[in-house]
């Protein structure tokens, strides 16, 4: 199985707070935070957090968390959720479809298509 890392980036403006439902299990990472600190705060967790540039936090699926930035932050603070996708290893049964994919590449590729065939009379 191979692993890719799918990522979506955000920023929070200075004062800006966010509630963030988690439905898979994701990393939240800081990737500016212009010398402030993010705060986040989790659902049924007693704990608040403060987040430096660079710092990750690891989210749990149903966690509900909430994000803030302090409202005398310079600029708007840069975040990343990072979510792991495993790809499925491929089987036998995956070789017919991934033939006909290379067998119309190859077909564009020589302007072909099929079902419009044209022979003339010379």
């Amino acid at each position: 199985m191979e692993t890719l890392l799918t990522s979506t980036v955000f920023t929070l403006s200075p004062g800006e707070v966010t509630a963030l439902s988690i439905h898979a299990a994701q990393r939240l990472h800081v990737e500016d935070a212009a010398g402030t600190h993010l705060w986040v705060t989790r659902e049924r967790d007693s704990e608040d957090y403060w987040l430096r540039c660079g710092s990750n936090m690891m989210l749990r699926p149903g966690d509900e968390v909430v994000l803030s930035v302090d409202t005398r932050a310079e600029k708007p603070v840069r975040l990343a959720l990072v979510a792991e996708a495993r790809r499925p290893a491929l089987s036998f049964a995956d070789l017919p479809h991934l033939l006909y994919r290379g067998v119309r590449r190859l077909a564009r590729g020589t302007e072909w298509t099929p079902h419009e065939d044209h022979i003339g009379a010379a």
